[in-house]
């Protein structure tokens, strides 16, 4: 029997909205329209999982793999939060990032608790005391990395999470340019900053949000098939069929997102999402898979690394209320 994940759909309002911010390229925009009841329900089994996504790749594969148009109405997938939004009480006694929800925090690349502001840029944390307007640490995160990687912070207490973000930071397109290390680094702030955990994901990074202590991140990821050459004398019939028989051929391990996740010294462990945490729309595509990951600032990385869900089907925009996780796909994007 089929279970539905814990899940909403994305308001007509959200929907509207999504639209409404996006500029035209040229020609009228497509009217906005009610997108009716949105049920995402898991897969019974890794054989079904299988299934169902060969059957819907195939039918999407083009003459050039999965490049192009991707048609998915916008989804939503919620998580219920780990803590309530506080009450706003006033003007607060130093900024903090502009967000669009009252108490749920969006990254950034400079936070601050009034007493310290910590910043990252060219892959080096560095906390500034705000009374004597001095470095008093940093931190180097990326070793060989060449400079402007660009990163984003969470900060809960003395806990920080950096966002460090690979290749496809300024494409929509996943096929656009590769995801690069991406990676996501929990940060110990406490004396002498230090390195706790380093999660890795191979996709690509979409956005995160943080209620409370609890981030919950999104990251976007496309099947890892090999596609044949046909040669330069190749039909687009014949590219298409050829494409469609390596996607019928692909195992489940194509579409499971992986989590590698090391510690401190450096050991890592390496899981992929089970076929059981992967569901789906109605209507998906099967060329792309989101993962929500769950990260709790406060306790850090337990045995169940970053609790990730994952669900079939494309996002590029992440909206988060108190007690919930929206994330949207926008196909004027792909126009």
């Amino acid at each position: 029997m089929k279970t539905p994940i814990r899940a909403a759909v994305s308001a007509v309002a959200l929907a509207t909205a999504v639209a409404g911010c996006t500029s035209s390229t040229g020609g009228a925009s497509p009217p906005a329209s009610p997108l009716g009841a949105v049920r995402l329900v898991a897969y019974d089994s890794c054989d079904e999982l299988l299934a169902g996504l060969r059957e819907r790749a195939a039918r999407n594969v083009g003459a050039y793999g999965f490049g192009g148009v991707m048609p998915l109405s916008p989804v939503a997938a919620r998580a219920d939060a780990a803590a309530e939004s506080k009450a706003y009480s006033g003007a607060p006694e130093h900024s903090t990032t502009n967000v669009h929800e009252e108490g749920v925090d969006e990254p950034d690349m400079v936070k601050t608790d009034g007493d310290r502001v910590l910043t990252v840029t060219d892959g080096t944390l560095r906390v500034i005391d705000t009374a004597t307007r001095k470095v008093t640490s940093s931190l180097k995160l990326t070793e060989g990395d060449a400079p402007g990687v660009p990163g984003d912070l969470l900060v809960s207490g003395d806990r920080a999470l950096v966002l460090l973000r690979g290749g496809d930071i300024m494409y929509k397109s996943v096929d656009a340019m590769p995801p690069g290390d991406t990676r996501y680094v929990l940060v110990d702030l406490a004396g002498t900053p230090k390195v706790l955990n380093t999660v890795r994901t191979g996709d690509s990074y979409v956005d995160a949000r943080m209620v409370g202590s609890t981030v919950r991140l999104v990251t976007r990821g496309r099947p890892a098939i090999t596609f044949p050459d046909p040669g330069p004398d190749a039909t687009e019939a014949e590219r298409i069929k050829q494409n469609q028989d390596a996607v019928r051929r692909a195992p489940a391990e194509a579409w499971l997102p992986t989590v590698e996740i090391a510690d401190a010294t450096g050991a890592a462990r390496k899981e992929s999402v089970p076929c059981e945490r992967v569901s789906h729309p109605a209507d998906y595509t099967g060329t792309s898979m989101l993962t929500v990951h769950t990260i709790d600032l406060a306790r850090g990385l337990t045995d169940t690394g970053t609790d990730p869900i994952a669900l079939a089907a494309d996002g590029d925009i992440v909206y988060g209320t108190g007690r919930s996780l929206y994330v949207a796909s926008n196909p004027r994007w792909w126009l």
